[in-house]
């Protein structure tokens, strides 16, 4: 993953914790980058990365600024840095690894594995070649399985010297406890209204107004998520969801329309669009519940939680799950 300078706006205080923390020159090792999925943590870290690996604690400003004119720039931007370490979900086995290497598009593993921590530790044998300190950065930590998460928190306990973590954790209630003890966590809030127009605005400029209004409507707080709807007629999922989740879906016309819009090859991108929106859908819904149906919604949400995340592993006919999505969804719906 290439370092970068660009970050989304809205997320001052977590940006001024850390700045402060290097300019004084008392830069803990271990920062846990904690909040919802699309809300720009990986963003965030890769500015970090870019400000740590290339000024010096005296270099003074209030947003990381990272001189990427300079050697050290140039290769973080080619990916070549060998002070910064990127950390995520490698090839899922060695077919797939053999795509990696061609370049070409593959599966990826369900976790961090512990041989990539033990890679790294090795590495981390010697000090920095090129810069002051180095950066590790883990997308995600939350997903490192047991034995890997074991592994790092050897690292995490005694840290080497001039080295910084920055775990990236979208559920950080799954990593171990004492991981979390030992990093100090910067908390990454959903961003209002207006900041997630911003963030839209700065990272897809050529969108229309309107199709701002209904990503950040989609979004939820999250500009990453709500980019990765943009093109994909979001609104229409969106639209066939809360009707059904309204008034029910007694005709089958709301379910078979969503069936539609997600069917064959061509529509696969926006099939994964909606197995990562309806799970938020539905328990934006049921945070409104407050009468007998409530028990009921938190079992659908459950449920739809379960079909996004195996309908891909599986292989799922997309319409059949669209029409499995709007059948759980119609549970919250007030009886007719």
């Amino acid at each position: 993953m290439k370092a970068s300078t660009a970050h989304w706006k809205g997320h001052a205080e977590p940006e001024t914790t850390l700045l402060r923390a290097f300019q004084a020159r008392r830069l803990h090792h271990g920062w846990l980058l904690a909040g919802p999925e699309g809300i720009g943590k990986r963003s965030f870290a890769l500015a970090a990365a870019a400000h740590l690996l290339t000024r010096s604690p005296d270099h003074r400003g209030d947003h990381f600024d990272g001189d990427m004119d300079g050697a050290s720039g140039r290769l973080l931007l080619q990916d070549k840095h060998p002070d910064c370490h990127y950390i995520t979900l490698g090839p899922k086995d060695d077919k797939e690894a053999r795509k990696a290497e061609d370049g070409k598009p593959f599966e990826t593993a369900r976790n961090i594995r512990v041989d990539q921590i033990r890679s790294l530790q090795k590495r981390l044998t010697v000090r920095p070649s090129l810069a002051e300190r180095r950066v590790i950065i883990f997308d995600s930590a939350d997903l490192m399985e047991r034995n890997a998460a074991n592994a790092l928190l050897k690292s995490l306990e005694e840290p080497p010297a001039d080295t910084v973590f920055l775990l990236i954790a979208h559920n950080p209630g799954r990593l171990l406890p004492t991981i979390r003890s030992r990093c100090l966590v910067l908390d990454f809030p959903a961003l209002d209204d207006a900041e997630m127009a911003d963030a839209l605005r700065a990272g897809r400029p050529e969108l229309p107004e309107s199709e701002i209004a209904a990503l950040v409507r989609l979004g939820q707080g999250a500009p990453g998520q709500a980019l990765s709807f943009a093109g994909l007629d979001m609104a229409k999922i969106d639209a066939l969801l809360s009707e059904i989740a309204d008034h029910g879906d007694s005709t089958h016309r709301a379910r078979l329309a969503l069936g539609t819009l997600v069917a064959n090859k061509a529509n696969r991108d926006r099939f994964q669009a909606l197995l990562a929106y309806a799970p938020r859908f539905a328990a934006r819904r049921i945070r409104d519940l407050r009468d007998d149906r409530l028990p009921g919604a938190i079992a659908a949400w459950q449920e739809i939680g379960a079909l996004a995340s195996r309908a891909l592993v599986l292989n799922l006919d997309a319409s059949a799950v669209a029409f499995q999505i709007g059948s759980l969804l119609a549970r919250l719906a007030p009886p007719r």
